[in-house]
C-alpha cells in the first residue's frame, strides 16, 4: 500500500495533500463524495494523518470534482479525528501546492474556485517567488458576524468575559488570555486546552447560538485566547483551541476571521485597514474586514492572507504486518 503526498505549512499549520494512492470517489454531490470517501478511505485517512506518519496538528486534503459549473476543483478534508467539512488553511496550502505542481487548471489565472462540504470558497494567489512558485495566497469571502458580545462566563478557574463570533464555518468564543489566567505560549498548551474545553462546555450549557443563514443552533466549535502580540509589526496574538482538543499551530482562518470581526465591531479595526494576527508559533497572518449592513445581525466579509511554504513530498507505505493500520492519535 503506497500513498504519495505533497506537504506544506501555512504559518506553522501542517497540511498534507494526497496526490495518489487513496481510493477515488466519483459521482453525486461533494457532500455525497465526502460520505463515500469516509466509507472507502476513512481508515487510510487516519493512517495518513495520525502518528507515526502524522500528528495532531495535521490536516489532510484530497482533490475531487466541484459541484458548481464555475468551480475549478473540490476539496475534502480529514484529520486524525476524522473528516472535517472545511479547513481554511488546508485549502490555502492545497491551492498553492496544486498550482505549483500543475494539479489544477484554473479558469482564471492565479484564482481557484473551490467547492467543499461546507460550501464554496475562493483562494487567490497574492505573490510568487523568483521561480514563479506561489508564495502567499488570500482566502476571500468568509462571511462573519458577532453573535454575542461581552458574555459573562463563570468557570472553575475564574469568571471571564467572552465575545462569541461566527467565522463563516464555526462558532468561536474569544476570551482574553490574561483574564482567563492562561499564558499564550506553546509551553502552556495543555493548560490552554483544559481552559478552552471547560469554557466551550460552559457556553454550550448557557447559550443557544444560531449562526446567520442557519436554521439550527450550533455548539461552540473553538475558543480563541487573545493577548498582546510579541511582534512589533503585529496587532494581536491569539491561540485557537478546537472542540476536539487540538491546539492550532497557526493563527488559523477561523481564529483570524473571528478575532478581526470582533475588533471591527468594537471600532478597533477601521474599514480598509489590515489586522496583523500573530499565532502561537510566532507567524503572522493578515485580515481585511469589509463591514456588512442590515439587521438584526450584519454579516461582514473577511479576506485572510498568509504565506505557504512547501515542506516535502512523501511516499508512504503500509506493510501488511504493521500493527497500527489506523495509526495512533495522541492529544
Amino acid at each position: 500500500m503506497r500513498v504519495i503526498t505533497l506537504d506544506a505549512h501555512v504559518g506553522g499549520a501542517a497540511v498534507r495533500l494526497a496526490t495518489s494512492g487513496l481510493p477515488r470517489v466519483d459521482g453525486g454531490s461533494i457532500a455525497e463524495r465526502g460520505v463515500q470517501f469516509e466509507r472507502v478511505a476513512g481508515d487510510l485517512a487516519l493512517w495518513l494523518t495520525r502518528e507515526p506518519r502524522g500528528h495532531a496538528g495535521l490536516v489532510g486534503v484530497v482533490l475531487t470534482e466541484g459541484d458548481r459549473a464555475e468551480a475549478d476543483a473540490g476539496m475534502l478534508f480529514f484529520t486524525g479525528a476524522g473528516m472535517r467539512a472545511l479547513s481554511g488553511h488546508a485549502a490555502m496550502a492545497a491551492t498553492a501546492l496544486a498550482f505549483n505542481h500543475g494539479l489544477v487548471t484554473p479558469r482564471q489565472p492565479d484564482l481557484l474556485q473551490i467547492d467543499t462540504q461546507a460550501g464554496a470558497m475562493t483562494v487567490r494567489v497574492t505573490s510568487r517567488d523568483e521561480n514563479r512558485g506561489v508564495r502567499a495566497v488570500r482566502l476571500e469571502g468568509s462571511r462573519a458576524a458577532v453573535l454575542r458580545g461581552n458574555v459573562r462566563v463563570t468557570t472553575s478557574r475564574r469568571p471571564v468575559r467572552a465575545d462569541i463570533a461566527w467565522s463563516g464555518s464555526e462558532v468561536v468564543a474569544i476570551v482574553e488570555g490574561e483574564a482567563a489566567g492562561v499564558p499564550l505560549s506553546s509551553s502552556h498548551a495543555l493548560e490552554l486546552r483544559r481552559a478552552a474545553l471547560e469554557l466551550m462546555a460552559t457556553l454550550d450549557g448557557m447559550l443557544t447560538l444560531t449562526p446567520p443563514g442557519h436554521d439550527v443552533a450550533m455548539p461552540v466549535g473553538a475558543c480563541a485566547f487573545v493577548g498582546p502580540a510579541s511582534d512589533l509589526h503585529a496587532d494581536v496574538r491569539s491561540v485557537l483551541v478546537r472542540a476536539d482538543g487540538s491546539v492550532s499551530r497557526s493563527a488559523s482562518v477561523s481564529g483570524t476571521v473571528a478575532v478581526s470581526v470582533v475588533l471591527s465591531a468594537m471600532g478597533l479595526l477601521v474599514p480598509g485597514s489590515i489586522c496583523r494576527h500573530e499565532s502561537l508559533s510566532g507567524t503572522t497572518w493578515s485580515a481585511e474586514v469589509t463591514p456588512g449592513s442590515g439587521d438584526p445581525m450584519p454579516l461582514s466579509t473577511v479576506a485572510v492572507t498568509a504565506e505557504v511554504h512547501a515542506t516535502g513530498a512523501h511516499d508512504f507505505v503500509m506493510e501488511l504486518r504493521d500493527p497500527l493500520p489506523r495509526g495512533v492519535q495522541w492529544l
